[in-house]
């Protein structure tokens, strides 16, 4: 078998390129840098040398990008990392960066091989087709996602054959707060849970309203019924705090229902109305949680 070529052949080309360049270890430890790392990441490359990859990542991301760059290393073609066209790195200031990565395994010889990652800033590319975008998938009363957005996600996420969980939420006594205190009173409660389901979501995650008082919660790589289940416990937990609205102290209650892509289904229409049986389910035992049956 012919060797490849030899890291600092290759380190010579990708010197020159004008985006952040890193090559890693079977380790997850950065072998090399390119220059351009410092105006896109604000290291210089030597700092980088021997570090872990996940120090550029949310500590959020960690977790689930160590796992995807075990599976990229085992069977992976150049590609852009997942379905998702933005991802986001942490820049050396602490900030977070939203940026586009391509991902190719290298083989430098018969018996090493590294994984190279192009990292492009995109943080500039905030044009109006961006803003239109943003717009058409937002619920203009709570900032989270609407309709549009769940779907857009669910289909990507569907066409990668990934495993993700769905939990939709109903509110329990919505209508009469709506009515006994007013419906400006109903929109100041729609938008605290809104922050409270945010607070329970990851980067790689999406909530959603889908309408009056229900919200949709996609969760990234959940597989795992008992995880699902506590994760839905811990939502209901802090959905039905007491919150002040106006002058008032007041709550609601929720009901919840769950469902597994693929276990409940692989497509999207399928998994709504599974979890939607479910949550009905719930309300119906007055309980705050059902997955779906199947």
């Amino acid at each position: 078998m012919t060797a490849g070529p030899s890291q600092f052949a290759v380190a010579d080309l990708l010197d020159i390129l004008p985006d952040a360049v890193l090559m890693v270890g079977a380790d997850n430890r950065i072998r090399y840098a390119n220059p351009a790392v410092r105006g896109v990441l604000g290291y210089g490359p030597d700092e980088l040398l021997g570090q872990p990859l996940s120090m550029l990542l949310p500590h959020a991301s960690r977790q689930r990008h160590d796992a995807l760059m075990a599976h990229f290393r085992a069977e992976g073609v150049p590609t852009l990392m997942g379905s998702r066209p933005v991802v986001h790195a942490a820049h050396r200031s602490g900030r977070i960066l939203p940026v586009r990565i391509s991902l190719a395994n290298l083989a430098l010889s018969d018996t090493e091989r590294v994984t190279v990652a192009v990292i492009h800033d995109v943080s500039a590319l905030n044009t109006e087709l961006d803003r239109a975008t943003a717009r058409a998938e937002t619920d203009p009363l709570t900032h989270l996602g609407n309709r549009l957005r769940l779907s857009r996600r669910m289909q990507a996420w569907l066409s990668h054959e990934r495993v993700f969980s769905l939990l939709l939420l109903d509110l329990v006594r919505f209508k009469e707060l709506n009515d006994r205190l007013g419906h400006e009173a109903g929109d100041q409660a729609l938008c605290i849970v809104a922050r409270r389901l945010e607070q329970h979501v990851r980067d790689v995650d999406v909530v959603v309203r889908l309408g009056g008082d229900e919200f949709v919660l996609l969760l990234d790589g959940i597989g795992d019924s008992g995880q699902l289940h506590e994760r839905a416990l811990s939502l209901a937990a802090s959905v039905t705090q007491t919150f002040r609205v106006g002058d008032a102290s007041d709550s609601v209650g929720v009901s919840i229902g769950g469902a597994i892509s693929p276990r409940h289904g692989r497509a999207e229409q399928t998994l709504l109305a599974a979890a939607d049986r479910a949550m009905y389910d719930a309300k119906q035992a007055r309980e705050a949680y059902r997955l779906a049956d199947g």
